[in-house]
C-alpha cells in the first residue's frame, strides 16, 4: 500500500514539472511577436453544432422547410358593398312565385307497342308520252354484225309559188298530144294540171275557172267515187246513175299495160246544160293508142 502511494506521489511530482516547463515563456523574438500580435485578435465565434433528433418511435422523413419563392401570398381581404337602402315610400315586393305544378297521376298505362300509323295511298306517276318517233329503227344485228340505220330519201319539197301567181299550168296543144289519153273539148275549154305528185297527175278540164271534169293518171285511183250501177263497156268500167228516169253517166275507169296503169275520169257536181256538157266530155275520153 505505502508502494502505491509512493508511485502516484511521483507522478504527479512528474506532471507538475512538466506543466510548469510548459507554461515558461521562451525568450521572445521578431518572429514570435508577430505570432503573438495575430493571435492576440478576438476569438473566433463557435460553430454551433445541433444535437442530433431523439428518436423516439420508428424514424420518419423530415418536413423540408417550404421555399419562399413559391409560397403563396394571402387573399386579400374582402370588401365589404354598401347594401343600398330603398327610398323612403317606396313599396318594395317580392318576386312573384308561381304556384306549384302539381302532376296528376297517370291512369292509363303507357303502351309498349307504337299504335299503327294511318297507311299513305300509294302515288301513281303519271304515265311517260312516248316522244315521236323521228328516224326509223335500225334493224336487228345478223350475225353479230350491227347494220346501219335506215336514213330516208330527201324528198324535195315544192316551194309554195308567189301571191298571184297561178299554180295551175295549161297545157298548149303539144302538150295534149303527149297525154295518155284522148278528149274532146268543146270551144272555150282547155285542159290544166296543178302539182302533180311524184308518180300521178291529175289534170282538170275547165271552162274560165269553172271545172267540169277531173282526169286522174296514175298507178291506183280510188274507183268509183260515185255511188250507183257499174257497167263495163267499150273497154273501160262506167258508174251509171238514174234520176227521174233519166241516166247519167258519173265516171269512168280505163287500165292500161303500162304507166300509168289506170285513167279515171269523174263528173263535177252540176246542174242543167253544164251537167249534161260535163258528161259529154267525160265520154269523149278514151285511152291514146300506143304506137
Amino acid at each position: 500500500m505505502s508502494m502505491k502511494v509512493c508511485l502516484l506521489t511521483a507522478a504527479a511530482v512528474v506532471a507538475l514539472a512538466g506543466g510548469a516547463h510548459a507554461q515558461t515563456a521562451p525568450a521572445s523574438s521578431p518572429a514570435s511577436d508577430l505570432t503573438r500580435d495575430l493571435n492576440s485578435g478576438p476569438p473566433a465565434p463557435a460553430a454551433y453544432i445541433a444535437p442530433a433528433p431523439r428518436v423516439v418511435g420508428p424514424a420518419t422523413a423530415a418536413t423540408p422547410a417550404p421555399d419562399p419563392s413559391t409560397r403563396t401570398p394571402p387573399a386579400a381581404p374582402p370588401v365589404a358593398r354598401p347594401t343600398p337602402t330603398p327610398a323612403p315610400g317606396a313599396a318594395t315586393s317580392a318576386p312573384p312565385v308561381g304556384p306549384a305544378v302539381t302532376t296528376p297521376p297517370r291512369t292509363t298505362p303507357i303502351p309498349t307497342t307504337p299504335a299503327p300509323q294511318p297507311r299513305a295511298a300509294p302515288i301513281t306517276p303519271p304515265a311517260a308520252t312516248p316522244a315521236p318517233r323521228t328516224q326509223p329503227l335500225a334493224a336487228a344485228p345478223v350475225g353479230g354484225t350491227p347494220l346501219p340505220a335506215a336514213t330516208p330519201a330527201p324528198v324535195a319539197a315544192t316551194p309554195p309559188p308567189p301571191p298571184g301567181v297561178s299554180t295551175v299550168t295549161v297545157l298548149d296543144a303539144s302538150a295534149r298530144a303527149a297525154l295518155p289519153f284522148t278528149v274532146t273539148l268543146p270551144p272555150g275549154f282547155e285542159i290544166v294540171t296543178g302539182r302533180p305528185g311524184p308518180d300521178f297527175r291529175i289534170y282538170t278540164i275547165r271552162r274560165g275557172e269553172q271545172s267540169f271534169v277531173m282526169v286522174y293518171a296514175g298507178p291506183a285511183s280510188q274507183f268509183p267515187i260515185y255511188s250507183g250501177q257499174m257497167i263495163e263497156a267499150g273497154g273501160r268500167a262506167s258508174i251509171v246513175s238514174t234520176e227521174d228516169g233519166v241516166r247519167h253517166a258519173m265516171e269512168h275507169l280505163f287500165q292500161r299495160p303500162d304507166a300509168p296503169r289506170e285513167v279515171h275520169v269523174w263528173t263535177m257536181s252540176l246542174d242543167g246544160a253544164d251537167r249534161a256538157m260535163a258528161e259529154t266530155i267525160a265520154q269523149s275520153v278514151d285511152l291514146r293508142s300506143v304506137p
